[in-house]
Parts: structure tokens; sequence; C-alpha cells
């Protein structure tokens, strides 16, 4: 049976950023590439670009995908609709916000996230998400744009002239990277093209609910900590529906194999790091998979450089019960998959008795908690864990 895109689905537009009579802000200069010897993470290519194609190039491409989320869970996206020369400008902008005069000390305060109550919205400082708690230094200085910062004018004055194109690339990963992908999903699963789009994402906002778009840098191990300090980011699982990050050439991202061996991501120029999160694996009963990744520190002969990054966060709509499409033609062919780890964990909390949880009530929980500090360290089945208590609750890590 021959596949086409629905006429609801229009080619993946060029997103072209305006910066007509701005200020000038520095240009960021990439890093050069570690040549360090390191065991990459094969992760397969997915060619946006053959969703326009033929129905033989858009069965390609969607065996791509389903092999990639299937498997590894990550993958590199190409041909997503940003060049190389906008993506440069995404960066400048990320840098100097980040790494420039953008905020005063004045403004870092003033817009700072609310983290005791789930709230990401904003600045976030240098602190609160390595080893140590939430108090500690962790090398990590971002900000997180989401609807509400246009919505509600919660922008810094520097920023604001050029809020119009931070907006229109978030938005363009959101409303056409981002659908185009649940089509390939909801494929993948057997729905219909819009299936996924109709039901996961939030509507009616400038980004919808909790999506947002972090700006983002990782500066540079202090000495002291050189030595000992292995991950700047615990290992987790992103907890909304898909992640894209713009590869760039500071090695830090490792990704957990199904031989629970670690993996550094491989730099590629133009391409997008993509992976699912909790709500994609809990939806698909565990056949699609949220993959444990952290962010560790870079090569010997990177540790000097600022690790930049931009990232998207796709979530759900607040209102999303997070359980398992049942409906779905693949899941009905193979089944629900009770040994994945996201949706495992899902299974026994439904046979504990807790409710179904609504995808806000999962966010703000896991955005309130992320990161205690660590309790102790344990072994389970012989792998070793970090305990951590979340809301009264042991939350075990694997190492």
């Amino acid at each position: 049976m021959a596949v086409t895109i629905t006429n609801t689905v229009t080619p993946l537009p060029k997103l072209k950023l305006n910066t007509a009579g701005k200020d000038p802000i520095p240009k960021w200069v990439p890093p050069p590439e570690t040549q360090e010897d390191l065991e990459w993470q094969d992760l397969r290519v997915l060619d946006l670009a053959l969703l326009d194609g033929t129905p033989e190039q858009q069965k390609q491409v969607e065996q791509t995908c389903k092999d990639a989320v299937t498997n590894e869970g990550f993958l590199l996206i190409v041909n997503h609709g940003v060049d190389d020369n906008t993506m440069q400008r995404v960066f400048d902008l990320a840098n100097w916000i980040c790494n420039g005069d953008a905020m005063s000390d004045e403004d870092k305060k003033e817009y700072e996230w609310d983290r005791e109550n789930g709230d990401w919205m904003g600045y976030k400082p240098p602190k609160g998400w390595g080893e140590k708690g939430r108090e500690d230094y962790d090398h990590i200085e971002a900000y997180n744009f989401y609807g509400a910062c246009w919505e509600k004018n919660r922008l810094p004055p520097k920023i604001r002239p050029y809020a119009d194109e931070i907006l229109a690339y978030a938005d363009h990963m959101h409303n056409h990277v981002g659908r185009r992908l649940y089509l390939l999903l909801s494929r993948i699963l057997g729905l219909s093209d819009e299936a996924l789009w109709q039901k996961v994402p939030g509507k009616n906002s400038i980004l919808p609910h909790s999506s947002y778009c972090r700006f983002q840098v990782y500066h540079p191990l202090k000495d002291e900590d050189r030595a000992t300090a292995d991950n700047i980011l615990p290992n987790h699982t992103d907890h909304g529906a898909t992640t894209f990050l713009p590869s760039q050439p500071v090695s830090c991202l490792q990704i957990l194999g199904k031989d629970q061996k670690w993996r550094w991501v491989p730099y590629r120029k133009g391409a997008l790091v993509c992976n699912l999160g909790d709500v994609m694996e809990i939806l698909s009963g565990g056949i699609l998979k949220a993959t444990r990744h952290r962010v560790c520190k870079p090569p010997a002969d990177q540790q000097g450089y600022e690790r930049v990054s931009v990232c998207s966060f796709n979530h759900a709509d607040q209102d999303l019960a997070l359980e398992p499409l049942e409906n779905a033609p693949l899941i009905k062919q193979l089944g629900v998959q009770r040994d994945s780890e996201v949706y495992g964990a899902f299974c026994k909390a439904m046979e504990r008795g807790e409710k179904i949880p609504k995808f806000g009530e999962w966010k703000t929980l896991r955005n309130k908690n992320a990161q205690e500090p660590t309790s102790k360290f344990v072994e389970i089945n012989g792998v070793p864990h970090r305990e951590h208590i979340v809301g009264g609750v042991k939350v075990y890590r694997q190492i």
C-alpha cells in the first residue's frame, strides 16, 4: 500500500531569522573537535526531506526512524530546514545570552526560575544540577524560553529585540520538525498520520503549554573538580515527548546502550541529535525507547572550552493521561514491553494502585525534584545505583 503525506502536513519550510535593524552581537566560535580515541555510538541518520519524496523514499525514512526509536532511542536528523548560517545565528544568540552581556546581575535575579515550585521558566543559575546538591555549583548556566516569556513579557530588556528570532527557531522545532517526527511515530505505531500530533502536544499557545527552548552553557570544570567529577549532569531520561539538540563539537553527551555500556554521541555538523522521552515510551507501551543519557566531562583536549547548547523540549498537553495507546496496531501486534525501563516502572506504579498521572502532574514533579542530593550508593542486581529521596520516596539512578 502506498504511503502519502496527509494534506495537513505542508512541505518543510526553511527557517529565516530577521536580523535587520538590530545591534550586532558577538559571533560564537565553535571549539575544535576532539582528537581523542573515544568509543562512539553509531546513530542512524533520518533525512526529513524524504517525507516529501516518493512512496518508496517515505517508507525508507519510516524504517530508519523505526529502527532508531526501537533500539538506540537516539538518532541524527538532517534536512530539518535550518541551514548552517541560520544555525550559526542561533548559537550566536545562545552564547551571547549565556556568556555575554545580555543580562545584568539584576536581570538574573529578577528573571530567575522558580525551581522550588517546579517552574523552570527564565534564568537558571549555575547550581543545583550536579552530583552534590541543590545549592552547589554545577557549571551549568541557562535560560529557559517558554511561551509565557512572550505572553507575559518575561524577557530581560536587552534580549527583547531578539525575541522574534528565538521564537521563530523554537516554533520551527516544535511545529515543523516536531510535527514531522510525530507523523513518523504515528506511522510506526500503525496510526493515522495526524494521530499523535492531535493527541500529544498542547495547543493554543505561542509554545504549547510546557514545551520550551533552552539556551545553555556548560562552563569548563574548575581545576579542583577535573580529577574527581565524571558526570556534569547525572544520567536520566527526558520526561517530555521528544528532544532536539543541534550537534555541537564539544563531546560531553553519552547514551546507555542495551548492553549497559555508555558510549559517546558523535558530532555531525548541521544535524539535530534527537531522542524520545518518557511520554512516548509510556504511550507506546515500552516499544519506543526513552534512552538514558548523561553529560560527562569532556575529553582532556576539550576541557578548557565552553560547551554551548540549544535544546528544544517538546512536551505533551498538560491533561494528557500517561497510559499506553492500546488500540495502536503495533501495540496489539507486539504487546506491551513490561521489561522496558520507563514503562516497566509505570506498570509497577499501577500495580501498587497509583492513579494514572496526567503529564502536567508528572512534569511538575520531575522538575521540582531534579536534582535531589544523593542519599547513598547501593547495588541492585550487581549494578551500582545512587539512591535519592524524592518527595519521601526512594528513587534509584543507575551510575
